[in-house]
């Protein structure tokens, strides 16, 4: 595995973050073409050891699984400015995933539909056929990726399992709650298999199928008890698809492979003899619904790269906003965070709902500014530097990741909204650095 030197990667631009650290997209001198960069960072805390043991293991999984439906990797990286010292995988850059396919085409053609399964099938089979088996454990719509052609590509192996390997760590609920399987929920030391992934397999069907997340907006504790009682994703938002040829047979497939008995699951073997045959009913469809599908991307893409506006471009208009209505809610912007003394801005200005007569309520002076950050258009930028400043939380971060269309960001907004108004004083210093006020 190659090592590729610090100058080597060019043009980054931050695409996703966690927990884990960030994900970039980028090119490489050395390889002439564009990759994604997966980086820990030594600034990561007590927790950097973790990731990086995570890490390494994600590295050695994916130089074991060498297939055309598995997401490659083509070096690694490592870079050191001073005390920063950062570690990444360099992996072939995607620039879709199952998910954002149906956030921007909606009604994807039943033929690409059924393609995009049966690679699926065909990259888990290799997984599982693979000596020992490697268990993937988070098969889900944002770990499928999809390449400019929309074939597949499964990414994520940082939860994945080889069989028979000793576990680092002590037994644990990982990967997805709406996609793991109800004997991992009831019992966090059951042996793990491939059943396991098959399941995971079956709600992934479902989501090909509706277009739709499972149980959207149900907390998680419910989703396991419910699971558990042998609960599963709706089949009636399924039935206006009934007279869609081989639906009937992938709903068949989706409802086996998520029985509550994982001895009655089949294996990925047995599902690609549905989902070749399903193929093959499609084949002289496939190639006009990918190009069909490749154009409206395309359009959409170009789009939004046209009106993605330069952050400097909106610093004055920010400085501007912020300056008018500070005074009128009594807050010094160059005191705040800065002297420990100071009252925070909540302190000042968050006691009130007294709205005197011409002035605004703190409220409306926090949700204008919210809806000012959201609408400049760098809003995907903005909160990415927040969350690289260490301003969102974990599960704030993870709402920024579950946003992966542009069109909808209204978790991370949410997430946004709530950290502005809750503790501004750590807010506020990083926005005046973004826009340089």
């Amino acid at each position: 595995m190659q090592l590729l030197p610090p100058g080597d990667l060019e043009r980054l631009t931050l695409v996703g973050n966690g927990g884990f650290g960030n994900v970039y997209r980028g090119e490489s001198r050395k390889l002439s073409m564009k990759v994604a960069l997966k980086v820990v960072k030594d600034g990561c805390g007590s927790n950097l050891e973790k990731l990086m043991k995570d890490l390494m293991k994600e590295r050695d999984v994916m130089q074991k699984a060498s297939n055309p439906y598995v997401l490659g990797l083509l070096g690694v990286y490592k870079k050191e400015e001073g005390s920063l010292l950062e570690h990444g995988l360099v992996m072939e850059y995607m620039p879709y995933n199952l998910r954002t396919l149906f956030d921007n085409i909606p009604d994807v053609p039943w033929a690409l539909r059924t393609q995009i399964l049966h690679q699926v099938v065909l990259g888990m089979n290799y997984l599982h056929s693979l000596d020992p088996p490697i268990i993937h454990r988070d098969l889900k719509p944002s770990n499928v990726l999809l390449n400019k052609h929309l074939d597949v590509k499964i990414t994520d192996f940082g939860l994945s399992k080889i069989i028979g390997a000793p576990l680092s760590t002590e037994p644990s609920l990982a990967g997805t709650v709406s996609y793991i399987p109800p004997e991992a929920i009831n019992n966090l030391n059951h042996q793990l298999s491939k059943s396991y992934d098959v399941y995971s397999f079956g709600i992934l069907v479902w989501t090909v199928l509706s277009g739709k997340e499972p149980h959207s907006g149900t907390i998680s504790v419910l989703i396991m008890l419910r699971v558990t009682d042998g609960q599963r994703p709706t089949l009636s938002v399924l039935d206006k698809y009934n007279d869609v040829k081989m639906v009937p047979k992938a709903k068949e497939l989706m409802v086996r492979c998520w029985d509550h008995n994982a001895d009655n699951r089949p294996s990925f073997h047995d599902c690609s003899e549905y989902t070749s045959v399903m193929c093959e009913d499609y084949q002289n469809e496939v190639k006009s619904a990918v190009r069909s599908v490749e154009d409206r991307l395309t359009n959409t893409n170009s789009s939004e790269q046209q009106a993605e506006p330069d952050l400097n471009a909106i610093s004055t208009e920010m400085a501007a906003y912020l300056e008018d209505n500070v005074e009128s809610q009594q807050l010094d912007l160059k005191a705040v965070g800065e002297d420990p003394k100071h009252p925070t801005v909540l302190e000042t200005v968050g006691d009130t709902n007294k709205n005197k007569e011409g002035m605004s309520s703190p409220g409306d002076f926090w949700d204008k500014l919210v809806d000012v950050v959201k609408n400049s258009g760098g809003y995907t930028k903005i909160t990415g530097q927040l969350n690289n400043e260490g301003v969102l939380s974990e599960e704030d971060q993870q709402k920024l990741n579950s946003s992966q269309n542009a069109k909808d960001f209204s978790d991370a907004a949410k997430a946004f909204g709530e950290k502005l108004t809750k503790k501004p004083e750590h807010v506020l210093p990083v926005l005046k650095a973004i826009f340089k006020i």
